[in-house]
């Protein structure tokens, strides 16, 4: 098998959201098949459409439902990521105004998330210069 250099994160990401009391529940999405959340995209690197599986589906206790997916290093600046970033915040408003969002990055102790219509992420630049980064803890607030 391939090996998976972002399961770290995930466990990360898992323990962080598994201590939060305004979480109801929580779902790892797998990563292929039909019984598993996905979203449809362009894939600008290969040129043609593929499918997204957010890697988290999170049910608040007010009702909303957060949409994640967790990138570290390399894969949160990569152009793939970009697509996907940006295809789910276009799709985001579509579910409905309960759903929140956008790729998610553990930085300086911090998890942060992005749900803006244009993705970038600059390690050490991003989370503090642009304003489509937020701290996670916002969405406890």
């Amino acid at each position: 098998p391939k090996e998976y250099d972002g399961r770290k994160n995930e466990i990360a990401f898992k323990e962080y959201i598994d201590d939060k009391k305004d979480i109801s529940w929580w779902f790892k999405n797998g990563d292929q098949g039909k019984e598993y959340f996905a979203i449809r995209y362009y894939n600008t690197v290969d040129q043609k459409d593929a499918l997204f599986y957010p890697d988290w589906i999170i049910r608040f206790n007010d009702g909303r439902i957060g949409i994640f997916d967790t990138k570290d290093g390399k894969t949160a600046t990569d152009q793939e990521t970009k697509d996907k970033a940006e295809a789910l915040s276009q799709r985001l408003p579509k579910l409905g105004k309960k759903y929140v969002g956008g790729i998610a990055v553990f930085e300086n102790g911090i998890w942060y998330f992005n749900q803006g219509k244009k993705y970038q992420y600059v390690q050490g630049k991003s989370v503090n210069e642009d304003k489509n980064w937020q701290r996670f803890e916002t969405l406890f607030e």
